[in-house]
This record gives C-alpha cells, sequence and structure tokens, in this order.
C-alpha cells in the first residue's frame, strides 16, 4: 500500500493541483512502509521464541520420538529465518524506496 501511495502522490499533486495532497502521500506512504518495516521488526524475537521456547518443547514431549528432534530442530530454525528474511526484504524495501526519491 505504501508502494502504491508513492506511486499515486505524482498524480494526485496533477489531478487536484493541490501540492498539499502530493505532500500528504508521500508522509503517509513512508508511514506506512516505515510502520510494516517496525512491525516485521518486532515479530522476529516473537516468532524465535515461539520456535524455539515453545513449540520445540513440546514437540519433544511425546510428539516426537529422539530421532525426529534434530530434524524438528531444523525446520523450526528455517521457519523463523523466514521472518527474518522477510524483515530484512521490508527494510531493503524501504532503503531503496528512500535511494529512490532522493535523487
Amino acid at each position: 500500500l505504501g508502494s502504491f501511495m508513492l506511486f499515486a502522490a505524482p498524480l494526485l499533486v496533477v489531478l487536484t493541483r493541490v501540492p498539499a495532497i502530493g505532500a500528504l502521500s508521500f508522509l503517509g506512504a513512508f508511514l506506512l512502509m516505515g510502520m510494516g518495516v517496525l512491525v516485521q521488526f518486532v515479530t522476529v524475537p516473537v516468532e524465535l521464541d515461539a520456535s524455539f521456547n515453545k513449540a520445540l518443547p513440546l514437540l519433544e514431549n511425546g510428539y516426537l520420538e529422539e530421532s525426529q528432534y534434530r530434524p524438528a530442530r531444523q525446520i523450526l530454525r528455517a521457519a523463523a529465518w523466514t521472518y527474518v528474511a522477510a524483515s530484512l526484504a521490508g527494510l531493503l524495501n524501504f532503503w531503496r524506496w528512500m535511494q529512490v526519491l532522493r535523487r
């Protein structure tokens, strides 16, 4: 939604002939994108805790055989890394837009 607002801002200025609308669209876009990045970074520690401190002990207490502990740990680690990757992708996207608009 934030990227769409960045694309729509110049169009809104042309259509309405009110520069303040464009400025508000840019501000709204950055706030939306920034909040998305913030939420993702808050989610990472929660997800790591859920994977390793909550799910793994549950699985080890009767759901899995001992030979399945290592693969389960690997799967939970991979799941946690997807959240880390998504957070970094959001941050890089935000940074990319900042670089584009600086030109």
